[in-house]
């Protein structure tokens, strides 16, 4: 698909030899005679990138830049303030605004196009870095959350253990308590091994790992059995 670009100009005879330029060079175009009208397309269009005036009527350039940058759904589209003025005031508004270069008007197309080129190739590379950062983050978000509950089945199985060992097994009262003791802490490893199973959906993980043709572990049986045997030892 082209590059989609919004042309936001209030001077019909500018803003059709810049759109005959911007055509030439490739993109889509779409326009705008004022502030008020560029922020709607904005809005419902989403360009890639925006082409402003600043003086214009309704709502001028720097205001419709600032709309742009301040909402969330659209502050990482980029602004280029397209303009005739030279004010320091100007521009020091604009870039105030957020706008992130200017340009003037009777530039050359290939100027433009370079300009252009290189808001959308910082755009993609800082979109690329952001995806990478929240993927770390939820990897080890994840990692984190593996290790908490691994050690909360550690915990039951030592339970279970340290209990068995100081059991008699010829004294009913002491068996009982080991009894007593597995199912509370196979309950305890059930809810671990729900919320693990829960993770493995969420991630759309596998839950049964293969070594060749051996099963080393089933989850989904493993669940089914546990449940089962709660269910016995409640009756």
């Amino acid at each position: 698909m082209p590059i989609t670009i919004l042309l936001v100009e209030d001077q019909s005879d500018v803003r059709h030899l810049i759109r005959l330029w911007l055509q030439r060079l490739g993109y889509a175009v779409y326009e705008a005679t004022n502030g008020r009208e560029g922020w709607e397309a904005v809005s419902r269009r989403k360009p890639d990138i925006v082409l402003s005036d600043i003086a214009m009527p309704e709502m001028d350039g720097v205001e419709l830049c600032r709309r742009i940058k301040t909402t969330e759904a659209t502050a990482e589209i980029p602004v280029i303030m397209f303009t005739s003025l030279k004010e320091a005031e100007i521009q020091l508004a604009g870039t105030s605004a957020g706008a992130d270069a200017y340009l003037s008007k009777d530039a050359d197309p290939r100027i433009l196009k370079a300009r252009i080129e290189a808001l959308l190739a910082a755009r993609t590379r800082q979109s690329e870095t952001t995806a990478k950062q929240l993927d770390t983050a939820r990897r080890q978000t994840l990692g984190q959350t593996v290790i908490t509950l691994a050690h909360h089945l550690n915990n039951s199985l030592i339970s279970i253990h340290a209990t068995a060992s100081v059991v008699k097994p010829d004294n009913v009262e002491e068996s009982k308590k080991l009894q007593q003791v597995c199912l509370t802490e196979s309950r305890k490893m059930l809810v671990v091994l729900k919320a693990l199973k829960q993770m493995a959906d969420d991630q759309e993980l596998k839950t049964t790992v293969y070594v060749g043709s051996e099963v080393m572990f089933d989850l989904e049986a493993e669940l089914a059995r546990l449940a089962e045997a709660a269910s016995r030892k409640q009756s």
